[in-house]
């Protein structure tokens, strides 16, 4: 079983748990005293499969009759988590593939899971109260926005504190191959200091002339085109060059 798989599965394995015993039932009855389009349904289980299987029109009666209840009623909210979860099948394969490019120490301890139901949950409560068209499709767009948004401050986050997690290896003779990094390294520290440079311009060189990285693969992170990184990049190349001339 893959691992977006896993994710979705556990969801459903919860979902499962909630709704065997009575109590859920006696809310379901609750719910249906204050929101006539929720009547006909048995329970819970059966309340979710006539909103997946209604017309969109149907089912968004039913989708507003939740979230005009959900403020007060925290079972409406996981609920409603249960019916976008097959439209979050989508977000859990890119949010996997994400993490491992970025960040592989969330995948194994559950992070991921927690990311993925907590911005679905958040979507759901910002829509407490509203009656958007086809309020199961805001939701999802909501969710997108909310993890799209987590993910970039975590590449951010990465990007800005790259210089301070680098510590020189301990060696016994000096590594010449290592040499061009550490002068680097010391002349973006002067830069900095001095005012040339300022300390996100000296990542950004950092990160592309010495770790690598594209200016396609920072552009996400820095919510700026590719182009506008690579301009960035040579406009800060040019101050720390002028630098350099001015001490010489």
């Amino acid at each position: 079983m893959n691992q977006t798989q896993r994710i979705l599965d556990a969801l459903d394995h919860e979902w499962d748990q909630l709704t065997a015993g009575p109590s859920t039932r006696r809310h379901l009855r609750r719910w249906q005293e204050r929101q006539p389009n929720l009547r006909g349904a048995r329970g819970l289980l059966e309340l979710r499969s006539q909103i997946e299987s209604s017309s969109l029109e149907e089912s968004s009666e039913m989708v507003w009759a939740l979230l005009a209840i959900a403020a007060e009623e925290h079972l409406a909210d996981r609920l409603l988590l249960q019916v976008i979860v097959p439209g979050l099948a989508g977000e859990a394969r890119w949010l996997m593939s994400w993490a491992r490019r970025v960040e592989p120490d969330l995948i194994g301890n559950g992070d991921i899971d927690q990311m993925l139901a907590l911005a679905g949950i958040e979507a759901i409560r910002h829509a407490h109260g509203h009656r958007r068209a086809y309020p199961i499709c805001s939701i999802l767009r909501r969710t997108h926005r909310l993890l799209t948004k987590e993910t970039r401050e975590i590449e951010a986050w990465h990007a800005k504190t790259v210089l301070e997690e680098i510590e020189p290896a301990p060696t016994v003779t000096p590594d010449p191959a290592a040499r061009p990094g550490q002068m680097l390294l010391e002349l973006l520290s002067e830069a900095t200091e001095a005012g040339a440079v300022s300390r996100s311009d000296a990542d950004l060189i950092w990160m592309i002339d010495v770790a690598g990285f594209s200016s396609a693969e920072l552009a996400p992170s820095l919510g700026i085109a590719p182009r506008s990184v690579a301009q960035r990049r040579l406009r800060a190349e040019g101050r720390l060059s002028k630098m350099v001339g001015e001490a010489a």
